[in-house]
């Protein structure tokens, strides 16, 4: 699976381009920036990331991962 990051300042242009993907994403906030995060994108997603003024794009592609392991204890946020 290849996943698309996107980094830019503009995190409402970030959030159409994911919003109009068919794909799982995650926009992160950092200071002063934000990042993208798609899973499954493919040349047409990347296509359409770099058309984005003032973004970095990168793709990678997915070698093994894990969802949700947990910690063992119960939280506000375990399923």
């Amino acid at each position: 699976m290849r996943v698309l990051f996107v980094e830019g300042k503009d995190p409402e242009a970030l959030r159409a381009l994911a919003q109009a993907l068919p794909h799982p994403y995650w926009l992160l906030e950092g200071e002063g920036v934000f990042l993208l995060q798609v899973l499954g994108a493919g040349e047409e997603a990347l296509a359409q990331a770099r058309t984005l003024p003032g973004v970095k794009v990168w793709a990678f592609t997915l070698k093994e991962g894990v969802v949700y392991r947990g910690c063992g204890k119960r939280s506000g946020t375990s399923p």
